[in-house]
């Protein structure tokens, strides 16, 4: 992925040659987020920037980059530049790298490590011969058809990676092998295994990497072989100490008579079908097993939006005892949840009206009913989330001025004592000076002028109270 929004600074740095700018950018920044903006410069511009970074950091975000940014910048560095980038890559990344070039430049890097120069300091002679077998044994698959697996192999291939359920005596039970009116659920699949899962049940890829994002929104994706439906639903992490409820993507496959979900957790709303806590399931009905999934993941925001609800309420009465950054950064928190709530369930309701538009379930009298509720559950949630959404913000406001006014109070009673002391101090101060001054001789003109001074103090301090400066 290419992201241009920085390109404009970017060069700007490159043109005044600030260089220490752009190593610290490139520092700071996620190595996956930096080869976005750089992917977007030229070759000669890429490399520019990576040759003034250190081999570590330049290895990872030339691995972060699309294959297509990586060729063609390897077209434009010399044969040791090139040896280097390569040769730092972990196996896997490596590997993948390979797999995605044309055979004619996978042997023209093949001959790029097989005949190194002198001068070059970088592979090793036995590291060079293991990516120089990695070539090989790439090339000899492609050609002599190994990867092509029959119908068993890509089965067997492939089992590890899901899990086929079936409705046995109105319970879901797993069963060994897919037929019509079963559930598939494939849960964080191998890279190497999307493309054969894809295969053998007739899918495209994309169906599969789509559920697999992240940032995908809920729609609806129609195709010869099959429908893509991808439902945004509620996930709490407990090992991310910041935000502890995110959304995540469902894909639902429709395909051959059955349905199957793939998503990137196991811990999600599908596990409840799993363990049997949701009623009334039928595998064999798949229309009405995508809706029932769809609404059990709008009464699990529901149930997350009152959590995070009470969740604001305690850390409000901690507010209200005593101020805190910790508080205050935990609202925040929260409120980005919220917006992770708002968003995916708005996403939601528009991919819930498309399907009704596009006629991809049948609809009888229970369907109609079922939907008509998934319907009114996401209206609720969404102005639930709203509603707790605007509560937050305006209390994070409120708490905001209430820092600020107090901030304001301990100023004004700090500068009255300071003004009140500064009294007693200018005239001890004057009294103490190396000259002629007035009642020196006197006897008792320490006490006098502490009595004046302590008569100004105090005379300070009874205005500064009718003031009410000194009032907190």
């Amino acid at each position: 992925m290419k992201n241009p929004l920085l390109v404009p600074e970017l060069r700007e740095m490159l043109a005044s040659h600030n260089i220490e700018e752009l190593q610290d950018f490139c520092d700071t920044t996620p190595p996956a987020i930096a080869a976005e903006f750089l992917g977007s410069l030229t070759s000669d511009e890429e490399w520019e920037i990576l040759e003034n970074l250190s081999p570590e950091m330049r290895t990872l975000i030339f691995t972060n980059f699309d294959d297509e940014v990586k060729l063609r910048l390897i077209e434009k560095i010399t044969a040791d530049d090139a040896r280097e980038l390569i040769s730092r890559m972990d196996v896997e990344n490596r590997e993948i790298f390979f797999r995605s070039m044309p055979q004619e430049k996978l042997k023209e890097l093949r001959d790029l490590f097989l005949h190194i120069g002198d001068d070059a300091t970088y592979p090793l002679d036995q590291q060079r011969e293991q990516i120089v077998l990695e070539f090989d044994q790439i090339i000899a698959e492609a050609q002599t058809g190994e990867e092509e697996l029959t119908e068993e192999e890509i089965a067997s291939e492939i089992s590890q990676e899901i899990d086929i359920y079936k409705t046995v005596n109105n319970r879901i039970e797993r069963v060994g092998r897919t037929e019509k009116g079963c559930w598939i659920n494939i849960v964080n699949p191998s890279k190497e295994n999307i493309p054969l899962i894809a295969q053998h049940f007739k899918i495209p890829v994309d169906f599969l990497t789509a559920s697999l994002d992240i940032d995908e929104t809920a729609r609806i994706e129609i195709e010869d072989n099959g429908t893509l439906i991808i439902v945004k639903v509620p996930y709490y992490d407990e090992n991310n100490t910041d935000v502890l409820y995110f959304t995540l993507p469902i894909g639902i496959i429709l395909v051959n008579g059955y349905v199957i979900t793939v998503c990137e957790k196991a811990e999600t709303v599908l596990h409840d079908f799993i363990d049997n806590k949701v009623r009334y399931v039928s595998t064999i009905n798949t229309d009405r097993l995508v809706l029932q999934i769809i609404l059990r993941a709008t009464m699990q925001y529901l149930g997350h939006l009152k959590q995070l609800n009470n969740a604001a309420n305690i850390i409000q009465k901690k507010l209200e005892q005593e101020s805190r950054n910790k508080q205050l950064i935990k609202l925040f928190n929260i409120e980005k949840s919220l917006v992770y709530f708002t968003t995916s369930l708005k996403t939601n309701a528009l991919m819930m009206e498309r399907l009704l538009r596009l006629h991809v379930l049948r609809m009888d009298d229970e369907n109609e009913n079922l939907y008509e509720d998934v319907v009114t559950e996401n209206r609720q949630a969404v102005e639930m989330a709203n509603i707790y959404s605007d509560i937050l913000s305006g209390m994070m406001d409120a708490f905001a001025s209430i820092i600020s006014n107090n901030l304001n109070i301990v100023m004004k009673v700090l500068t009255s004592i300071t003004i009140i002391m500064t009294i007693p101090i200018s005239v001890t101060s004057y009294f103490s000076m190396n000259v002629i001054l007035p009642i020196q001789n006197n006897p008792y003109a320490f006490l006098i002028i502490i009595s004046f001074s302590l008569f100004l103090s105090l005379f300070a301090i009874v205005f500064f109270i009718k003031k009410k400066w000194l009032v907190p």
